[in-house]
């Protein structure tokens, strides 16, 4: 399986039947509708300039609106609530007018702005009193009315806060201007005082020169309130009380609008799938009797869709065609049930162009392998696939994510296989058994286990390192079986082919150099190597037109020998992770011995240490297995034959947010 077939389709139908032919497209949903591309410059169609809104699309906003509003009084639901509620309800498609045609939305929405707008009073008056009460709370022990602080037509009253280091001077500057002035100091802190001044109306301008002089802070009279700070606190103490209180009752009446209007999900889904169809309209062209929609369509659903559309109407012309060579051409891919869970790496990376291969099925297995021998714990394994076993029954995930706990799963099954190869359940949780069940050890180390890291890690480093030199062998014939299909024989047999044969007899000379039994055959891989090389300088440099700069470029290539080794040594991650997580959880389980003789709390303690010591490696551990067999794929696989930056296949579907629709 890999990248499924495109046909180009063009639809032709009467004007009036335009509406019909959009919904039964949304329905089908297997066209990806695209502009109409005229066949020539001079081509006599037009857009499709059809303007006017219906009604029910224009509500869209408000029904939105209320949504909103509304979701900010939804008590925890109730398992009533879930069934009538939740994308779990199934609505019958051709219902969905008539359920709308019921529903009153105009009257709810006025009703969400009545109660809306109240609660932006409230908490308008409620930010501005506050202020008021933080402002008058430091000034409780003033026992003066704020109406009287405007003072009479011959005193004034000045009130406010002065730095203390600063009072002394300021009253004896006050003191020069007049006799006929009075300063009371009520209350003072570590850095300022508080201060009354009483002097008469002439004096006033000079004084307030004088305290400005001197950083002095005026009490703000708000004209609103008349009493004393004392009473003012009380009164606004009680205004709060108010306000909470009304609060609760538009917080009440939201809760029960919410409650007796559910339908609103279904109104917003109903009135999405609407506008959807008005906005689709922009990529139509018309005559003047015709109009036109072109897109693209899966090779596989061709007949599913001449079958809807000629059910509702034998009065349209359906033409396919071959995509040309010039066409964005949308990509969708195609894969088993194993392989469609690792499309969300491909998917990270970037989908494959429409002539490329899929590199999905192609590192599937490989990635399959790396995961599990990262985390390499069976109990973590075990773990990983129960829970995401478990969300993926309980939520009913769709798309990318549905696809991501698919591969947790998968990933998760991988783990358990390569923790009992290695031998590891929980690190050696297995050794601390009572000695009644040490049978079930017996069987899962003795017999199962093939591999033990910690004590013997060698055979490890070179699985995994043999698992880069195939992975990187996979790659560059993959990469020669496209030049292939392209009709490049020679490109793949000069790029491809010259590496393989230096790459090859350079690990032929490593492996006879290192095994005695095999020494005889270093001669030969000495004439591969040089035939490697000589295929290699004779041939990368041949885009030079110069036979200098040919030879040259050949031979600067053979740096990237270097690179390739490079790539393959990477592999060794899958080793160091591996044998880390291994270490790791050893050493949680030798801290939890620690604590299992602590009288009274020991087997707490142990218990506790246990699952969290357990379940922080799993989540490091699992993190690095997820982000280094993705990297791999990445860096060291697709880089050898894989481009990416295709443009993924979109079609005019049902989309609905809160419900499911059924056909």
């Amino acid at each position: 399986m890999a990248v499924c077939k495109v046909k180009k389709v063009n639809i032709f139908t009467h004007l009036e039947l335009k509406d019909e032919i959009i919904e039964e497209l949304q329905k089908t949903g297997c066209v990806q509708i695209k502009d109409v591309t005229p066949k020539s410059k001079k081509s006599s169609l037009s857009d499709f300039n059809e303007t006017n809104n219906t009604e029910s699309i224009s509500a869209l906003p408000e029904v939105k609106y209320c949504i909103d509003y509304l979701s900010n009084f939804i008590d925890k639901p109730k398992k009533s609530d879930i069934s009538t509620l939740t994308t779990d309800n199934v609505y019958d498609y051709k219902k969905l007018p008539l359920l709308f045609s019921r529903f009153n939305y105009k009257k709810i929405y006025d009703k969400c702005k009545e109660l809306d707008g109240k609660l932006k009073e409230l908490k308008n008056r409620e930010n501005h009193i506050l202020k008021i009460q933080e402002q008058l709370e430091e000034w409780k022990e003033l026992n003066l009315k704020l109406e009287d602080l405007e003072g009479t037509k011959s005193t004034k009253i000045i009130v406010g806060t002065l730095p203390l280091k600063d009072f002394i001077s300021c009253l004896e500057e006050v003191r020069k201007i007049g006799k006929e002035i009075e300063i009371n100091k009520f209350t003072e802190d570590k850095k300022r005082c508080k201060i009354v001044i009483i002097s008469i109306t002439e004096y006033y301008t000079t004084i307030k020169k004088v305290l400005d002089k001197y950083n002095f802070d005026s009490l703000q009279v708000h004209t609103e309130f008349t009493k004393t700070p004392k009473n003012i606190l009380k009164d606004i103490s009680e205004e709060l009380e108010s306000i909470r209180e009304k609060r609760r009752v538009i917080s009440d009446a939201s809760r029960k609008l919410y409650r007796e209007n559910l339908s609103l999900y279904l109104a917003f889904d109903y009135l999405s799938l609407l506008k959807s169809r008005k906005d689709i309209e922009i990529y139509l062209k018309m005559t003047k009797k015709v109009i036109i929609i072109e897109g693209w369509i899966l090779e596989k659903n061709i007949d599913i869709m001449k079958k809807s559309l000629f059910n509702k109407t034998k009065e349209l012309e359906i033409v396919f065609s071959d995509p040309n060579e010039e066409d964005d051409i949308p990509v969708a891919l195609a894969n088993n049930k194993f392989v469609e869970p690792f499309e969300s790496i491909t998917e990270l990376y970037g989908i494959p162009k429409y002539k490329e291969f899929d590199p999905t099925p192609l590192f599937a297995p490989f990635y399959f392998i790396f995961f599990g021998m990262c985390l390499s714990d069976a109990g973590y394994g075990l773990v990983i696939a129960v829970l995401s076993y478990w969300a993926l029954a309980k939520f009913k995930f769709e798309g990318t994510v549905k696809k991501f706990f698919r591969l947790f799963f998968l990933g998760g099954l991988s783990t358990f296989i390569m923790g009992a190869i290695m031998g590891s359940w929980m690190g050696d949780a297995l050794n601390y058994f009572p000695e009644n069940i040490l049978f079930i050890k017996t069987f899962l180390i003795d017999t199962i286990a093939l591999l033990d890291p910690i004590k013997n890690p060698m055979p490890l480093l070179l699985i995994s390192l043999s698992l880069g030199v195939i992975q990187i062998y996979t790659g560059i014939i993959i990469k020669f079986i496209a030049n292939v299909k392209e009709n490049k024989i020679k490109t793949g047999l000069m790029d491809q082919g010259s590496w393989l044969l230096l790459i090859s007899g350079l690990l032929l000379f490593i492996i006879a150099s290192a095994i005695s039994s095999l020494a005889g055959f270093i001669n030969i891989t000495k004439y591969i190597i040089w035939a490697g090389l000589l295929s290699i300088v004779i041939t990368q440099g041949r885009s030079n037109k110069n036979i200098i700069l040919k030879a040259a470029g050949g031979v600067l290539s053979l740096y990237d020998t270097i690179g390739y080794f490079s790539d393959i040594l990477s592999y060794s991650r899958l080793f160091a992770l591996g044998l880390s997580t291994a270490v790791l959880a050893v050493v949680v389980n030798n801290f939890v011995m620690l604590f299992k003789d602590i009288p009274f709390i020991g087997t707490i303690l142990a218990a506790l240490v246990f699952l969290i010591g357990h379940l922080f490696n799993l989540v490091i551990s699992g993190m690095g297995a997820f982000i280094h067999s993705t990297r791999l794929q990445y860096v060291e696989y697709f880089t050898k034959f894989y481009e990416g930056g295709g443009t993924p296949f979109r079609p005019f579907k049902l989309i609905t947010k809160y419900i499911k629709v059924q056909i």
